[in-house]
């Protein structure tokens, strides 16, 4: 029996790394900003309403904090793998952002 032989794989260019990086910063980006102008908007509208003791603070908070966390503990679990997996711990982080603003938006 003979082992299959493989050639080498060229590594991916930095323009690939950068740009994959790029697309998944706007798509976490989405939802920090929803959280962000949620993190405005809703205190002054319970406010508003006469509801200023259950403003829901810890869940607005989370909601601004969470998806900057998922992007950079992604990036640097993917630092030294094959695009390939970047890309998987990238969807994972994205799809945590996700999960993570249905739930806090259902606690709020």
């Amino acid at each position: 029996m003979t082992e299959l032989e493989t050639e080498p794989v060229a590594p991916v260019g930095l323009g690939w790394r950068i740009g994959v990086a790029a697309i998944f910063a706007l798509l976490h980006g989405w939802f920090l900003f929803t959280a962000a102008s949620n993190l405005i908007a809703l205190p002054a509208l319970y406010s508003a309403q006469g509801y200023d003791e259950f403003i829901p603070w810890t869940t607005l908070i989370l909601g601004v904090v969470l998806p900057p966390v998922f992007y950079v503990v992604a990036l640097l679990l993917g630092r030294h793998r094959m695009l390939s997996a970047r890309v998987v711990l990238l969807a994972a982080s994205l799809a945590a952002t996700a999960a993570s603003a249905l739930s806090l938006y259902v606690l709020a």
